[in-house]
């Protein structure tokens, strides 16, 4: 571990995340997939939209919409916290961000960029550091829930909150 990693108070180091910041290409496709979207809804395309899905696809993990306004202000100053909040839905209506869980000690929406791949989440409750993971096991074990109470899945959340017990005995 070099010695700019960042450590978590439980004393692991700072989780990275599965989501990778998009390649030239992806960021094209996605900057594609924004102005279709809103041609197909009747929406303007504007530069502040792109500024600001540009700047959360540049980021790592999972950001609040607080933490969203904070990096577009202090990149784009001229982009007021209206604009931001306004775009965010339609970001996820877009199919470029999503919202992966709700902190419940505080209500606030957490979004990540919008995967192909499905995946769960364990949150820790010591330091608030998401962490995102993926099991067949539970994959299977809801599917076969859903169907035994003749239900057909559609989509689903999984989010476990979590003590940090690394490095106890």
């Amino acid at each position: 571990m070099s010695k700019k990693t960042k450590l978590l108070p439980c004393g692991r180091a700072r989780f990275t995340h599965g989501n990778a910041r998009p390649s030239g290409a992806q960021l094209e496709a996605l900057h594609s997939r924004l102005r279709e979207y809103l041609a197909a809804q009747g929406l303007k395309y504007s530069e502040q939209r792109w500024k600001i899905a540009e700047l959360i696809l540049s980021s790592d993990g999972h950001l609040d919409a607080q933490s969203i306004v904070d990096q577009v202000k202090g990149k784009h100053p001229d982009i007021g916290a209206a604009t931001v909040y306004r775009n965010l839905k339609v970001l996820c209506d877009a199919g470029i961000l999503k919202e992966s869980l709700t902190d419940p000690a505080t209500g606030r929406v957490i979004y990540e960029l919008y995967e192909s791949e499905h995946h769960d989440h364990i949150v820790c409750l010591d330091c608030n550091e998401i962490f995102e993971f993926h099991s067949d096991k539970i994959e299977s074990l809801q599917s076969s829930v859903a169907k035994g109470m003749d239900f057909a899945e559609v989509r689903h959340r999984h989010v476990i909150y979590a003590k940090c017990e690394y490095g106890k005995s």
